[in-house]
């Protein structure tokens, strides 16, 4: 998995009015689907989230945190479910905080 910089991610996130978030959900779901062989390619995760009007952004960000564990990391998924819903914003973060740790 590549490492990024969470400061730089936040910043990219603001000043391109979260154009980057979009780029780094599908950057990294093709890394995930490298890595694990599971879920969807690049574009289309880009296209179940369109789709589905963004209900498959909830399952997949539980599926990376599950993705995530089986790599090593901590197991994160049911906190990144329940951020989904009050705070997802904050979930591309700690993905990549797990992500940089591996």
């Amino acid at each position: 998995m590549k490492k990024r910089s969470i400061g730089l991610m936040i910043v990219f996130t603001i000043i391109t009015i979260g154009i980057y978030a979009i780029y780094w959900l599908v950057k990294f779901q093709m890394e995930l689907k490298q890595e694990t062989g599971e879920g969807f390619g690049g574009l289309a995760h880009f296209l179940m989230l369109i789709f589905t009007f963004g209900i498959y952004a909830i399952y997949w960000q539980y599926a990376a945190g599950k993705r995530l564990h089986k790599l090593g990391a901590e197991d994160y998924s049911v906190i990144y479910l329940v951020l989904a819903f009050f705070a997802s914003f904050v979930n591309p973060f700690l993905m990549q905080h797990q992500a940089n740790k591996l």
